[in-house]
């Protein structure tokens, strides 16, 4: 308890007790010291805290208010004094984390580093997965969270935060759509393409995008490979869709530029952080938790350039 905390100590016994010698008695402190204390505290509040009677001590107004307030504080200072205990004792924690490929990105590892410094005795074991491994991976206690795309509706899933991530056009440096704000598909068309295939998520959307639009596409390459993606674009041999996430490292350094989708009828991807409800976390995973729940509300669409996330 700290020192300041003694007048409080002594008040709130005198108020129980209505004495100062029953609180003398309790606390085992002279019962002069325990009303100088409360005379000092009176004389700095400018008003008394106590009625003097014969037959004893009535609090005032203003000490029914002070009871009241120290009251809560003690409540608060005990639940923080809690968690301070839970922290000493963090010396093993370890979490284990299960990702989508698309996250393992700079911004993600740019998160973790905040969380390293805030817990740095929390260890972590990262493991990259499919969204359905993610889930069966939370069910059976192989993660304690986990980062997916679109993840499905499910009672055995639940989202703690979330962020909606635009899907765009991809580009090299000096590419006639380089520069725009935004770009329908039906735009990019004449332009040679590197398409995504299954089982990428991208796979879906773009193939919606080809049966609304209808003509033929310029198809120089097919993959289902993210990074073969990324890496046939900076060769120029074509231009591709891919979403924020995929993309921003490169965007960010220049090598690539991101041209967002308007069609009307594309849906962004949700990116969500994800816990099996029925399971109950460590406290460190709790903590590292709460932490990427407040950072993750730093991600925004076309929002990875916000220099607190670097």
């Amino acid at each position: 308890m700290f020192a300041f905390s003694r007048f409080l100590l002594y008040f709130t016994e005198v108020a129980r007790q209505g004495s100062f010698r029953k609180a003398s008695e309790t606390l085992h402190v002279a019962a002069s010291s325990i009303d100088r204390q409360i005379l000092r505290v009176e004389k700095e509040l400018a008003m008394p805290l106590f009625e003097r009677h014969p037959t004893g001590l009535r609090l005032t107004a203003a000490g029914e208010l002070l009871l009241h307030a120290a009251n809560n504080w003690k409540k608060d200072f005990s639940r923080v004094c809690e968690q301070l205990d839970d922290l000493r004792g963090l010396r093993r924690g370890h979490v284990r984390i299960a990702t989508i490929d698309a996250i393992n990105r700079q911004f993600f590892s740019s998160m973790l580093k905040k969380v390293h410094l805030d817990y740095p005795n929390i260890s972590f074991t990262l493991t990259t997965m499919n969204n359905v491994d993610i889930q069966q991976a939370l069910m059976s206690g192989d993660a304690d969270f986990g980062l997916m795309l679109n993840p499905q509706s499910s009672r055995e899933l639940q989202v703690r935060a979330f962020a909606e991530i635009e899907l765009g056009v991809v580009v090299p440096e000096g590419h006639p759509l380089s520069g725009r704000n935004g770009v329908r598909f039906n735009q990019c068309m004449e332009y040679p393409f590197i398409l995504p295939a299954a089982p990428l998520m991208l796979a879906e959307p773009f193939q919606a995008l080809m049966n609304i639009n209808g003509d033929m596409i310029h198809e120089v390459a097919v993959s289902n490979n993210i990074h073969m993606i990324r890496s046939l674009i900076k060769e120029k041999m074509g231009i591709g869709i891919l979403c924020w996430l995929d993309i921003m490292d490169e965007v960010e350094s220049g090598e690539l530029q991101f041209i967002p989708l308007t069609d009307p009828q594309l849906k962004t991807f949700t990116l969500s952080l994800c816990v099996a409800p029925t399971r109950q976390l460590s406290l460190a995973a709790s903590m590292m938790l709460k932490q990427l729940e407040m950072l993750f509300s730093q991600i925004q669409t076309r929002g990875m350039t916000n220099p607190d996330m670097h």
